[in-house]
């Protein structure tokens, strides 16, 4: 998956509405992980800039599986060599689990 694709993944992720029925939470579910799965393949090939310090992509997957999302936890990601788009991916507590624009601070 190239970068700007990922970028029209979360924008599609961000407009389903998770209240609405199970069916909406079920393909909120679904994407997040086609999300996240993709973010995993661009790490390793290098396409990604994953926020220095930060425990990475792999521990939220812990998270999700073992611990479920009763933590909070978000890894910052950006395309390489542009940082001034950046990105977050985590798990919100005791909520669903998050991938969207990061604000500008």
């Amino acid at each position: 998956m190239d970068f700007k694709t990922l970028e029209t993944e979360i924008e599609k992720l961000n407009q389903i509405n998770v209240r609405a029925n199970y069916t909406a939470r079920r393909r909120y579910c679904e994407t997040y992980r086609d999300i996240y799965e993709a973010l995993l393949e661009m790490d390793r090939n290098g396409q990604i800039t994953i926020e220095p310090g930060s425990k990475g992509l792999g521990y939220l997957r812990e998270l999700l599986e073992n611990d479920g999302p009763e933590f909070s936890y978000t890894v910052i990601f950006w395309e390489k060599d542009h940082p001034e788009n950046k990105y977050k991916i985590g798990v919100c507590i005791r909520g669903i689990p998050i991938c969207k624009k990061e604000s500008a601070s």
